[in-house]
């Protein structure tokens, strides 16, 4: 049984050594082969950049999403506790509430949007930042 075991570890060892000079061996062999290397760190809460849209980008997401029933309705128990909450920037949205990814052909009109997700609540339109569920912008669902 001890014999067994020193010829196991004695494998495992010439793998482990061969793993360098074999990776090198295999790399010739594959001309053109990219080497995996360890990327730098990537941030756990990336920073979108500021949105500042303007009143005719405004009057876009408004005509794209007039078309759309999605409004927050207060029925459902999960909706409910959110019916005091009164939106303003910088607020996150409460939990019961689950943002709408934006129309694809807005996104491609007005790419700042491509990152954000929305909601229709109380009449009002809501832009929010999905990783952080902070809202970036109000403003009234109807021009006017």
């Amino acid at each position: 049984m001890k014999a067994s075991r020193h010829a196991w570890v004695a494998a495992v060892l010439a793998v482990l050594a061969a793993g360098p000079a074999a990776a090198a061996n295999n790399s010739a062999n594959n001309m053109g082969a990219v080497e995996q290397t360890i990327p730098p760190p990537v941030s756990q809460n990336p920073q979108f950049p500021a949105l500042h849209l303007s009143d005719d980008q405004r009057a876009k997401v408004r005509q794209a999403l007039s078309g759309v029933n999605s409004e927050v309705e207060f029925q459902q128990k999960s909706t409910k506790p959110a019916q005091g909450f009164a939106p303003a920037v910088g607020q996150k949205i409460p939990k019961g509430l689950h943002p709408h990814a934006l129309p694809t052909p807005l996104t491609k009109e007005v790419p700042a949007l491509k990152r954000y997700t929305y909601l229709k609540f109380k009449q009002q339109v809501l832009i929010i930042n999905p990783m952080s569920r902070k809202i970036v912008d109000v403003f009234p669902e109807a021009s006017g």
